[in-house]
């Protein structure tokens, strides 16, 4: 998802170009041309030394070349090449320095390291030779000025040795950024190695891009569009990586969980302005419109004029002015229709429900008839509400009474459960995950249906309990506080990394009954006893349409034939697992979906099929006076309490 918009360093006089830029100049200092040298230039260039030596006008330049020759030879000796020869350097294979080399190695410090490294052939080629790609150190970071013999050469043979010429000629220095941690100065006298020539070299880091929070909530909104990302991972960790403020991270949050809810409704209206139709722009542009539009018909605390004018420019940045163009003909006309844009009331049932309340028309279609049109309806309705905010106290350190009074204290908002008898609804107070309570061990995050489900399966101290799967652990950690911390607890799931989440809630919770186990569900009956668990708990894999409002974009990520055939796995692991169960032990089924097919029918087919098992009712008080889908179990509607949608089923193995 991420995007590298990281651009290279700019010294004063020469541009640092990324690997792929081309720069302005005609050259690419990334590239150094190759030149062959011509027999005339070796003479040339011998016979100027020569005659450097015999009129002896520079005895200090001679001694330098004297020296630069003699490291030369034995960089060669080293690097296993050639023999070093006496006479001239030619014929050794060693290119001669020139007079601004020589005089650079005055200068260099008695300790400093030698132009090439041992190992490096001193007979390559000009492209390779570490002394000639750019300045010495000394005189990019002093600005000491190049000698004048190199200004006087013919003609320069490497990229950099073209940028010192032509600084010369303007009376300018070719300089360069020291990198990050380096210090002024500490490598003068040093010759610096190209990337491809020196490994390990620190190069200048990219500069960070910032986004804004409307720009990450487009980039999450692309991924889920084009990838089928998943929205809630993909957004935690877009989050962790912005670093946005907590009131940028909070509109980057309602952004995409609100426009991923309502993309229906949003398409329909998109496409009154649209002639090819929302299906067809570019993800990203589609994206952007649906958000911008949601802005608009959702969101009372931004104005209008702000979701347009930060949609064109977010379309300009990313696209080209045909996209703005684009993007602002349509955001403007919808202001212009204003309430004027309603979904029509003469459409069939169905399929107003599912544009008004933006929901797959054949899930809109399967639950009016499980349920009835009034029901579906009001579920579609509350799928598109915020979930609560929901805690479960940890009965092994506090109770609820003490827990809210310490909440309390703290000026959080709080009112106990009406659903469970361990729950405490936060109406206000932030992230409760950043409660010193949470991380202290009083309580854990989990929504009041979910709590329902320890509850049915009523373990007590000193039992034996399989929890078949068990990540990310909450269910297993509230079975635990029931049983007093007593017994043992096998909480068991199919991926291994996920066990770490489960330890790390028993650790924090202060609950040592409980040990891990890594497998199929389907194969535990292999791994365990017959009948060997006092109770066993079957949280089973789901199609997720009970936690709609949590995971908006399940809705569209499924179809009716996912459903059957996840339908067809759970009747197989409830199978897998019955034998697991003691003569009078409990087996409790449960899902977080409202789908009869997964729910009742699934059961119905398991009581069938093991005449051993039978339905047993369990009291939940708030549910006495609701009316049941039938069935055995309990099924929980989302539009009921404000929980998650959940189904229950408590069965005992006759003794």
């Amino acid at each position: 998802m991420s995007e590298n918009n990281g651009k290279g360093s700019e010294g004063s006089g020469i541009r640092m170009f990324g690997g792929g830029s081309k720069p302005a100049g005609g050259f690419d200092p990334n590239k150094l041309p190759e030149r062959k040298k011509t027999s005339d230039d070796k003479k040339s260039t011998t016979g100027k030394k020569t005659d450097d030596r015999k009129n002896g006008t520079d005895r200090k330049s001679s001694f330098s070349r004297s020296n630069a020759s003699g490291a030369a030879k034995r960089i060669e000796a080293k690097s296993g090449g050639a023999k070093a020869k006496t006479g001239s350097p030619a014929k050794a294979g060693v290119k001669p320095k020139s007079d601004s080399a020589a005089q650079s190695s005055v200068r260099t410090k008695p300790n400093s390291k030698p132009a090439a490294k041992p190992g490096t052939s001193a007979s390559a080629k000009p492209a390779a030779s570490v002394s000639q790609q750019r300045p010495s150190t000394s005189q990019k970071v002093s600005g000491t000025s190049p000698s004048a013999s190199t200004a006087n050469r013919a003609k320069p043979t490497s990229a950099s040795e073209r940028i010192a010429a032509k600084a010369a000629k303007s009376g300018t220095q070719p300089t360069a950024p020291a990198s990050k941690g380096q210090r002024v100065g500490s490598g003068a006298g040093r010759p610096r190695q190209s990337a491809s020539a020196a490994k390990g070299v620190e190069q200048p880091r990219r500069r960070k891009v910032e986004l804004t929070a409307r720009e990450v909530a487009l980039n999450v909104l692309t991924s889920v569009d084009e990838k089928a990302a998943y929205s809630n991972l993909l957004l935690n960790r877009s989050l962790q990586q912005a670093e946005l403020s907590p009131a940028d991270a909070g509109l980057v949050t309602e952004l995409v969980y609100g426009t991923i809810a309502r993309q229906a409704t949003l398409d329909y209206f998109l496409n009154l302005f649209i002639k090819s139709e929302v299906k067809r722009l570019n993800p990203w542009v589609r994206s952007l419109a649906r958000m911008s539009l949601y802005q608009i018909r959702y969101l009372d605390r931004i104005p209008a004029h702000a979701a347009v004018n930060e949609a064109v420019e977010i379309a300009k940045k990313r696209g080209h002015q045909g996209i703005a163009s684009m993007i602002n003909g349509v955001l403007r006309s919808v202001l212009r229709e204003g309430d004027a844009l309603v979904i029509p009331d003469d459409l069939p049932t169905a399929e107003r429900i599912a544009l008004q309340h933006s929901h797959p028309q054949w899930l809109v279609e399967r639950w009016m008839t499980q349920y009835g049109e009034e029901t579906a309806e009001e579920v579609c309705v509350a799928n598109n509400q915020p979930p609560k905010v929901s805690i479960r106290v940890n009965t092994l350190r506090a109770n609820r009474d003490e827990l809210m009074r310490e909440l309390e204290n703290e000026g959080r908002t709080v009112r106990a459960s009406e659903l469970s008898p361990s729950g405490i609804i936060v109406e206000s107070g932030g992230n409760m995950a950043n409660d010193h309570l949470y991380r202290d061990g009083r309580f854990s995050i989990q929504d009041e249906s979910s709590m329902l489900v320890a509850e049915a399966l009523a373990a007590e101290p000193g039992m034996n309990v399989l929890d078949c799967c068990a990540a990310p652990g909450g269910k297993t950690a509230h079975i635990a506080e029931k049983m007093g911390n007593q017994g043992r607890i096998v909480a068991n799931d199919l991926h291994e990394h996920k066990q770490g989440l489960i330890m790390e809630q028993a650790e924090r919770l202060g609950l040592s009954c409980i040990e891990s186990s890594v497998g199929d569900a389907m194969a535990l009956k292999d791994q365990f006893e017959p009948a060997s668990f006092d109770r066993v708990l079957l949280d089973a894999p789901c199609s997720g349409f009970g936690v709609i409002r949590r995971k908006p974009d399940l809705r569209w990520a499924k179809t009716p034939d996912d459903t059957a055939s996840i339908a067809r796995l759970q009747r197989q692991m409830l199978s897998a697992v019955a034998g697991l169960v003691k003569p009078g032990g409990i087996l409790v089924y449960s899902t977080c979906t409202i789908e009869r097919e997964e729910n009742q029918r699934a059961v119905a087919e398991f009581l069938r099929d093991h005449a051993e098992f039978v339905a047993e009712p369990f009291e939940i008080p708030a549910l006495e006076s609701l009316p049941q889908a039938g069935g055995a179990g309990v099924q929980i509607l989302p539009n009921q309490f404000g929980s998650d949608g959940f189904y229950i089923a408590r069965l005992r193995r006759r003794g």
